[in-house]
């Protein structure tokens, strides 16, 4: 038997980490107790002590993101995951995990969905195999993504990233676990997900929370006794909701002469100042803060109190079930899945619910109290750890040892001092069966000219030059590029781009064992023309890097999330998916929002396996107009946005949005190239956005407005239609009255 390994974040206000792993650790069955490990992300040393002091015994490994003495050869830095600083964290986490299975049997590891920490790991089980032998679980406890649902956050570039790991770890692991179904359910709409690729995967677990004696009885509703919400004041708990339906109570009942207790303020200081402000003068002196929020003290306020949950959003809620152990009253919010219909919680059997809005709530309190129902302790759902179900069924690793042919297709336009050495790369590649296609582009510069010259007199069997007799572009020079192919897998070059030897060899394998995946994409390191090639054998630090999750389907709707224009793709997924070759920029981050949204999946490296070349001229680093830009991006938009704005909002949203264009980069940003002349610098390059100097709230505009688009769509459809005709009418009267 393996050990069982546990990855817990920080102990964290918001999420209860630390306290989520004591009641693990404290449940978990003695029999496995002895090959559990936990590992702390990040935890202070007396967090880390007191841990171990709580469970001797207990293997605890310390993860500190923040040390980067471990990184392996080719991985970046933590510098290149500015935009995603989860995803570097999940890098440490995996390194970590692999030193571990160096010396230890691994049978088991679950991580919690929030902050996407499983992303690295996973990304090597589907490249490499790691842990092939594992299961590698995601624990559903409150990811960011599920909390921008519930409640207000701001939404920006990093955490759009952050939605996209989460929904990539909860698609790539082998098992997902839910506390109860409709937790689950709720998640698999949030995400997305297919309900039959999703379905497969999921199991039923709860961690019991602290033990409590098994005869608890709940109490009797009493004129003095307390109402407790036992959250912490943060907006997905909806302490507002609370207070203003105490109040309603509070003057509804006169009767009654208990006090109100609220929990203790999480991160915002301002929101729960705010929360405070809704409390009425009248009854100011009625409400008070708990004495603390875990230990004696805390149960035994709760103990004989009537407990009020008035949050949105819980992915299993224990403190409901210590309060209802400890013998309180429950009012839960029946809108919250935490308590839907396939939980344990029954109204009027061992709560009282209410539909989510303040009459309800208060009207629950009035109900609790005027009739005083005889209510039962909640039974825990007991189901057998995740552990001792059996393993995911996956087919054996195999390495090929018939191998299929890959085709690197290499669009060439005027390019010619450069493609040699992109093909020498392509040529020192390990793997063994590889065909060179370059297309030139009716290159129109004698050293172009020679150079593809010189192939074409020594073109054979393994290179193939197409050359046009005119100028297409490059979106339909790569399709020609894919229709000239013979391979089984197609992988597109940039005629002055770089390849590690191993990037080829690495994605046949891993793609020709995952079936269900059907592109590989890399992390780009950049390296400034001039400069020596990039020696894969030794570490590298790059002047800049490009990182990527793949399956963009937030991030990648401001900014080319997905991959560079070189990756590994089955050519069939290139023949189901050309590039568009209307667009004159963009058509790499075009192609993949498309497959995206069609839910083709991606594999990502987390070794630097590609190598662009920056250069001064080169078609994303050339100075644009902004109206250009805006144009483009627009463009864009139009043509590959996702199927949610494939109908009339499409165009709502590409209004608002489009400020954006000029934001985020197609690429990273590099140190720049010095200009020709004071006078290259266009300072109409600035752009002022939607709000504010620099547009510093495009991008929350922009995914504010996705977001309202798709629920209008969804649940309002007659508002887009009418909001269109509306706007088409004012535009109609703004003409006529200016032209008059």
């Amino acid at each position: 038997m393996g050990s069982l390994v546990f990855i817990a974040p920080e102990p964290h206000p918001d999420v209860d980490a630390g306290r989520s792993i004591h009641h693990l650790l404290r449940a978990v069955p003695a029999a496995d107790f002895g090959r559990l490990i936990a590992c702390l992300v990040d935890w202070l040393p007396s967090d880390t002590a007191a841990l171990s002091a709580a469970f001797p015994g207990l293997r605890v490994i310390s993860i500190d993101t923040l040390d980067e003495q471990d990184r392996f050869v080719q991985h970046p830095p933590a510098r290149a995951y500015s935009t995603s600083v989860e995803q570097w964290r999940s890098a440490v986490i995996f390194r970590s995990l692999a030193a571990l299975n160096e010396t230890t049997a691994i049978e088991y590891v679950e991580f919690p969905d929030r902050g996407g920490l499983a992303f690295c790991t996973l990304q090597e089980r589907n490249l490499r195999n790691f842990l092939g032998e594992a299961t590698i679980a995601v624990r559903l406890c409150s990811s960011w993504t599920q909390l921008l649902d519930a409640e207000a956050q701001v939404v920006d570039g990093r955490r759009l990233n952050l939605s996209d790991l989460e929904r990539k770890c909860l698609r790539d692991c082998d098992r997902v676990i839910a506390a109860v179904p409709s937790v689950a359910e709720a998640t698999r709409v949030a995400f997305a997900f297919p309900a039959e690729e999703w379905n497969a995967r999921v199991v039923m677990h709860a961690i019991p929370p602290n033990s409590r004696p098994s005869d608890s009885v709940i109490v009797s509703a009493s004129s003095d006794q307390s109402l407790v919400f036992p959250a912490k004041l943060q907006r997905s708990q909806r302490p507002d909701l609370f207070v203003r339906a105490a109040a309603e109570f509070l003057n509804i009942a006169p009767a009654f002469t208990g006090s109100v207790l609220l929990g203790m303020p999480a991160l915002d200081e301002d929101y729960a100042v705010d929360v405070e402000r809704l409390i009425p003068a009248a009854h100011a002196s009625r409400f008070s803060r708990m004495p603390e929020q875990q230990g004696p003290a805390r149960d035994a306020v709760l103990r004989g109190a009537t407990v009020v949950i008035a949050s949105s959003w819980d992915d299993f809620c224990p403190t409901a079930y210590e309060a209802s152990s400890l013998g309180a009253r429950l009012i839960l919010n029946e809108t919250n899945p935490a308590f839907g219909v396939e939980t344990p919680w029954r109204d009027g059997v061992n709560c009282l619910k209410f539909d989510g809005s303040v009459r309800g709530s208060a009207d629950a309190l009035k109900r609790n109290f005027e009739r005083n129902e005889s209510l039962q302790p909640v039974q825990f759902p007991v189901t057998p750890w995740p552990w001792t179900l059996p393993g995911a069924s996956r087919p054996p690793w195999r390495t090929p040892t018939d191998l299929p042919l890959v085709s690197v297709v290499v669009a060439h336009f005027n390019l010619g001092a450069y493609l040699a050495e992109t093909l020498a790369s392509v040529r020192a590649q390990s793997y063994g069966a590889i065909e060179i296609v370059v297309v030139d582009d009716a290159s129109s510069d004698p050293q172009s000219v020679l150079a593809i010259d010189g192939l074409e007199s020594a073109s054979g069997h393994n290179l193939r030059i197409v050359r046009l007799p005119g100028n297409v572009g490059l979106a339909a020079a790569r399709n020609i590029g894919v229709r000239h192919a013979r391979g089984r897998y197609v992988l597109t070059l940039d005629a002055d781009d770089l390849i590690h030897p191993e990037f080829i060899a690495l994605g046949v394998e891993a793609l020709e064992n995952r079936a269900e995946f059907d592109v590989l994409v890399t992390p780009a390191g950049y390296f400034l023309d001039g400069d020596p090639l990039p020696d894969s054998r030794a570490p590298v630090d790059f002047i800049d890097y490009a990182m990527f999750t793949g399956e963009a389907v937030l991030g990648g709707l401001l900014e080319n999330r997905f991959s560079t224009a070189t990756a590994l793709f089955r050519k069939s997924i290139l023949e189901r998916f050309p590039y568009l070759e209307s667009l004159s920029c963009y058509e790499d981050w075009s192609l993949y929002m498309r497959m995206c949204d069609a839910g083709v999946r991606f594999i990502v490296s987390n070794d630097v396996l590609f190598y662009y070349r920056r250069r001064r001229n080169s078609m994303v680093h050339s100075q644009r107009h902004p109206e250009r830009k805006r144009i483009e991006y627009s463009d864009l938009m139009r043509t590959s946005a996702p199927a949610a704005f494939a109908r009339q909002s499409r165009h709502l949203v590409i209004g608002i949005a489009s400020p954006v264009a000029v934001i985020p980069s197609l690429e990273p940003t590099v140190p720049a190239m010095e200009p020709e002349s004071e006078e290259a610098v266009d300072k109409t390059s600035t752009i002022k956005g939607a709000f504010g100097a620099e547009g510093k709230y495009d991008a929350q505009v922009a995914f504010a407005a996705l977001k309202l688009s798709r629920w209008a769509e969804r649940k309002v459809p007659w508002l887009v239609g009418a909001s269109l005709w509306l706007s088409s009418r004012a535009w109609r009267a703004y003409r006529a009255i200016r032209h008059r």
